[in-house]
C-alpha cells in the first residue's frame, strides 16, 4: 500500500451561480449549467468566461428516489458505455426556488450526450421538470466523486487525477457559511488570487476528515506552505 496515497468516496460542497442551459428549450426538460471556473477568472463575471467545449450541466430530479446518491453511482458507468460518453456523471444536490433538490451534474465536452442520459435515467424510474424560465441565480451544490488523495506536504494533498486539484487538510469539521467567510478573508486579505475553492470530506473508518480545496491551472506550489499557515489561523479553532 502506497502510505502517501489513500482514497474514497469524497463529499464536495460549493457555492455556484448556475443558469438555464440553452438545450433545456429543444429538450423539453430544465438543465442547468455553470460556468467551470466561476472564481478562477472572476466572481461576478458570469457566463463570460464559459469555456468552448467544456459544459458543467445540473439536472434537478422532480421525484424523490430512494437511495438516489447510490443508484448514480451504480449505473454511471453503464449509462456511459450505453451513450458512448466519456462524461463525468456524479450524484449531487442543489438549491433551487429556496428549496433542495437531487440533481445529477454531468460535466462534459459535448451537450448532445444530454437527451440519452435523460432517457437512460427516467428507465430507472428518475423523473425531470419541464422546461422553465429561469432567472441566474446562486445555488449552493453539493456531489459525491471518488477520489484519490496523493500527499505532497504534511496535511497537504493533490489529487491524483487531476493536477490542477488540491487538498488542505483541518483539523476539526467546519459548516460551509464558515468555510465561505473565512476563504473569502483568506482571498481578499493575502493576495491570493485565481483559484476556485471549495470544501470537501472523506469518511474514514470511524471519522470523517475535512479539507479546503483549492482548483488553479496556475497555482504556485512554493507558496503552498504559507497558504496552509493561513488556513490553519484562520480555521482552527
Amino acid at each position: 500500500m502506497n502510505k502517501n496515497k489513500f482514497d474514497g468516496l469524497a463529499c464536495y460542497t460549493v457555492m455556484k451561480k448556475l443558469a438555464k442551459a440553452p438545450i433545456s428549450k429543444s429538450l423539453g426538460h430544465l438543465v442547468l449549467e455553470s460556468d467551470p471556473t466561476p472564481e478562477y477568472y472572476s466572481k461576478n463575471n458570469f457566463p463570460v468566461n464559459k469555456q468552448v467545449n467544456d459544459w458543467n450541466y445540473y439536472i434537478p430530479v422532480k421525484n424523490q428516489i430512494i437511495c438516489f446518491q447510490d443508484i448514480v453511482l451504480r449505473n454511471a458507468h453503464d449509462i456511459q458505455k450505453k451513450i458512448k460518453s466519456a462524461a463525468k456523471i456524479y450524484p449531487g444536490q442543489i438549491s433551487f426556488h429556496h428549496l433542495n433538490y437531487s440533481s445529477i451534474w454531468v460535466k462534459s465536452d459535448s451537450e448532445d450526450i444530454i437527451e440519452p442520459l435523460i432517457k437512460e435515467f427516467e428507465k430507472l424510474g428518475f423523473r425531470f421538470f419541464n422546461n422553465r424560465k429561469v432567472e441566474t441565480f446562486d445555488s449552493l451544490i453539493y456531489f459525491k466523486k471518488y477520489t484519490v488523495f496523493k500527499k505532497i506536504g504534511e496535511g497537504i494533498y493533490e489529487d491524483d487525477n487531476n493536477a490542477d486539484r488540491f487538498f488542505f487538510e483541518i483539523p476539526d469539521l467546519i459548516n460551509f457559511e464558515k468555510f465561505i467567510s473565512g476563504i473569502n478573508r483568506i482571498k481578499n486579505s493575502c493576495n491570493y488570487h485565481l483559484f476556485d475553492s471549495f470544501l470537501t470530506s472523506i469518511f474514514k473508518k470511524g471519522t470523517t476528515q475535512d479539507f479546503i480545496g483549492i482548483y488553479s491551472k496556475h497555482c504556485d506550489k512554493n507558496r503552498f506552505d504559507e497558504l496552509k499557515e493561513e488556513i490553519q489561523k484562520t480555521f482552527i479553532k
